[in-house]
């Protein structure tokens, strides 16, 4: 291109073009899902550009003259300001039956853009229309250099919670991003919990031994607190079936017995679940005054507790139960 840093030139397609107004509509809606930060506002930011909620959408021929000299005159590298215009040119699709023909794509080959740059606008441009599965397909590919990887994870587990997908978990496995906000670890960490109480559960121990307790204390609030129905039951059992190491072991009886824990749905049935798990049925002469009949996963507490006496050698006297 003979010089992008001319709109005209930039624009040569309509030199008075302007977004149309539903698509404006539709960029303030996905930002309002987006909790308010679209990700061309954090392209703008990376050139310098501040109040970019006011700048994007443009909202006529003047204000996307104005948006334009903004990006030209930032200090940063050119391929840079390059890669914004494309985001822009992106949203001035005018032929969908030509796609070859768009401006995006003319003004790319004409910059020499390379495709890992066009590649990763591609794939922020979708995120930003809520398109999030096509989204992955560009933004995983080995070539890219992970760019808002936590902001890109924090998206995906906001949509996911909502729709129930796994594309957090696929963008994770692929680029291994580091976290280091505790926003986005909660919540990656609940969308683990959903797909799997097991990888959920190593995962805690990757970590830090304070965030590795408080991960793992979130997951037995996930089993006993956010497990709708009978998947409550089959979560408990997966959970108390984890060989915990010792700190977990103690974690997960001060968790229950004396933290907030304690007052979870089937607290107290859960510690008897992994007592029993282990091997120890002296879990009984603490616990088992308060199982009252309920079940667990199937499981009658008061028939398998009478059972177990038969079995074990455990006698009960008023109510107790001690070693015979």
């Amino acid at each position: 291109m003979e010089d992008f840093n001319k709109f005209e030139h930039v624009f040569a397609f309509n030199p008075d073009v302007a977004y149309k107004q539903q698509t404006v509509e539709d960029i303030l809606r996905h930002r309002r899902t987006l909790e308010n930060v679209l990700f061309i506002d954090r392209l703008l930011t990376t050139l310098s550009i501040e109040k970019t909620s006011r700048l994007y959408p443009p909202r006529s021929a003047s204000d996307l003259r104005t948006l334009h000299e903004r990006i030209v005159s930032s200090n940063s590298p050119d391929h840079y300001k390059q890669s914004v215009l494309y985001y822009i040119l992106k949203d001035l699709v005018h032929s969908k039956k030509q796609p070859a023909q768009q401006p995006a794509q003319s003004f790319a080959k004409a910059c020499y853009l390379p495709e890992k740059y066009k590649m990763f606008i591609d794939g922020l441009w979708l995120l930003d229309r809520l398109k999030f599965e096509k989204a992955l397909e560009y933004l995983t590919e080995p070539a890219l250099i992970p760019t808002f990887p936590e902001d890109i994870l924090y998206a995906l587990c906001r949509d996911a919670l909502e729709h129930e997908h796994n594309l957090p978990l696929a963008y994770f496995h692929t680029v291994s991003p580091c976290i280091a906000s505790k926003q986005v670890l909660e919540v990656f960490f609940h969308v683990l919990c959903r797909s799997s109480i097991t990888e959920a559960f190593y995962f805690s121990r990757e970590q830090g031994e304070f965030t590795h307790r408080h991960l793992f204390e979130k997951l037995i609030d996930f089993v006993l607190g956010n497990s709708p129905g009978n998947s409550q039951g089959k979560r408990s059992v997966e959970l108390i079936s984890l060989p915990f190491d010792d700190a977990e072991n103690l974690w997960f009886d001060q968790y229950l017995e004396e933290g907030k824990g304690r007052k979870l749905p089937g607290a107290n049935d859960t510690i008897i679940m992994r007592g029993l798990t282990k091997g120890d049925p002296t879990v009984l002469v603490d616990h088992a005054r308060n199982v009252n009949g309920r079940k667990v996963d199937g499981v009658n507490w008061v028939t398998f507790r009478e059972s177990l006496k038969q079995s074990s050698g455990l006698e009960t006297g008023s109510g107790d139960v001690v070693m015979s």
